[in-house]
Parts: structure tokens; C-alpha cells; sequence
């Protein structure tokens, strides 16, 4: 008896011995991959609007947004209607074929046609160009390629690339054609 009850134990161990191994190689068989870390987040067709405390910042409606999972950096195509608020008040006027926009730093990139234009000055004036950087840490926005600003006068100032510091208010101007007024 005990001979046969040493050998049912041992079978008996050896099942689970096997039923255990099995389990383990069967567990992993199925296993889907974790989803991609960088999920993108992609906004169609809407209207966005950031706030300051107590007034508005900015307003514009979209064809495209696409985003990163923690929306640091926003990929914007076809800004139209877009607004930049100065004292609760509209005070520019935006369209953009496609912009980069770092949340955290405040940074963007516009690339394509990008066309600002003032609200409600006395003196109306607007430009026009393909490539836009704005700097927020230093202030400063670098338009690198061709600029045509147009004012109240008859000939557009055609610039060549144009650097202006918000802060200090230097501004610096490549291959300048047409007429400058500075008051």
C-alpha cells in the first residue's frame, strides 16, 4: 500500500509538475503588444480659445490638430479666423497654412502662408510670409524668409528677413526694398 501510494504521489506531482509548466508557456502565447508611448491625439475641424485669467488669449478655428499624448506639442494645419487678444481686446488677426506650438515654452514655428494683420488701428497694417519662430524664453521672432509688410502707403516694404526682439525692441532687417517711416 504504501508502495502504491508513494507511486500516486509521485504521478500526482509530476501532473502538477506539468500543469504548472504549461500554464506558464500557455500565458504568454497570446500576449498582445503595450500600445505605442507617443499616441498621437488629432483634433478635425473645431475652434480653440485660450484663456488668461480674466480675458481671452487667443482665439482660431482648425482644419487639424494633431497632438502628443501629454499635448506639449500641437501640429496645427489651416488656422483660419485666428485672433491674438492685447488687453482683453482683439488686436491681430491670424491665418496660417501650419504651425508647430510648444505648450511649455511657449515656443511656435509657422510654416507656409502666414498672413497678420491689425484690428482696429488707426493705422492699418498687415504682412505676409512663409516661415514664422517665435521665441518666448528670449522674446524675439525670426522671420527668415521673404516678408511684404503693407501699411497705409501705396508700395508695399519688402524685406528680405527680419529679426525683432520684443523685449529690447531692436530690430534687425536684411535686403530692404521700399520705404521705412520710424516713429
Amino acid at each position: 500500500m504504501n508502495r502504491i501510494w508513494s507511486r500516486g504521489s509521485w504521478l500526482a506531482g509530476l501532473a502538477l509538475t506539468g500543469y504548472v509548466a504549461y500554464g506558464i508557456y500557455a500565458a504568454g502565447l497570446h500576449d498582445r503588444p503595450p500600445p505605442p508611448a507617443t499616441t498621437n491625439i488629432i483634433f478635425k475641424n473645431g475652434s480653440a480659445v485660450g484663456q488668461r485669467i480674466k480675458t481671452r488669449s487667443w482665439s482660431a478655428d482648425y482644419e487639424r490638430i494633431v497632438s502628443n499624448a501629454d499635448q506639449t506639442v500641437l501640429d496645427l494645419d489651416t488656422i483660419r479666423h485666428g485672433v491674438i487678444y492685447r488687453h482683453g481686446k482683439p488686436y491681430l488677426h491670424v491665418q496660417a497654412a501650419h504651425m508647430t506650438v510648444n505648450t511649455v515654452a511657449r515656443d511656435f514655428t509657422a510654416l507656409g502662408s502666414l498672413h497678420v494683420e491689425t484690428v482696429g488701428a488707426k493705422l492699418q497694417r498687415s504682412f505676409d510670409t512663409t516661415s514664422a519662430v517665435w521665441n518666448d524664453g528670449l522674446q524675439t521672432l525670426t522671420l527668415a524668409k521673404h516678408i511684404e509688410i503693407h501699411t497705409a502707403h501705396d508700395a508695399p516694404l519688402s524685406v528680405g528677413s527680419l529679426i525683432i526682439n520684443v523685449k529690447t525692441g531692436q530690430i534687425e532687417l536684411h535686403q530692404v526694398n521700399g520705404a521705412v517711416r520710424f516713429k
